[in-house]
């Protein structure tokens, strides 16, 4: 799922993500919980790669590793391969810009 850093502190980074991002099993830990909510969860550093450098709204792929008892989350890295992932994000992006392309010679034209 994919989450942003919120903070970053002495324990690790807090990363918010949604809550439709959880599975199942993990959204029934929470009472009365939307799917537009926002969660924030701990990625300690020791789940951190080494050489890793993050600023505050970085985006992340992250899982959830444990939910405490008390409602709090802890995260961890998933590899990504970041190639595809700038790829998706770049076509995505291009047929954004196309259709943006295209409405404006529509408006132009008028």
């Amino acid at each position: 799922m994919m989450g942003r850093v919120k903070s970053i502190s002495r324990f690790g980074l807090f990363v918010t993500f949604l809550a439709s991002d959880l599975s199942q099993e993990n959204q029934a830990r929470f009472d009365n919980i939307s799917d537009d909510f926002l969660l924030t969860g701990l990625l300690r550093w020791s789940d951190v790669p080494r050489g890793e450098k993050f600023q505050r709204n970085d985006a992340l792929t992250v899982t959830v590793k444990e939910i405490h008892d008390d409602g709090k989350i802890d995260l961890r890295v998933t590899p990504e391969n970041f190639r595809e992932k700038y790829d998706n994000i770049l076509a995505r992006t291009g047929k954004i810009l196309q259709g943006l392309r295209d409405q404006n010679r529509k408006g132009s034209k008028s």
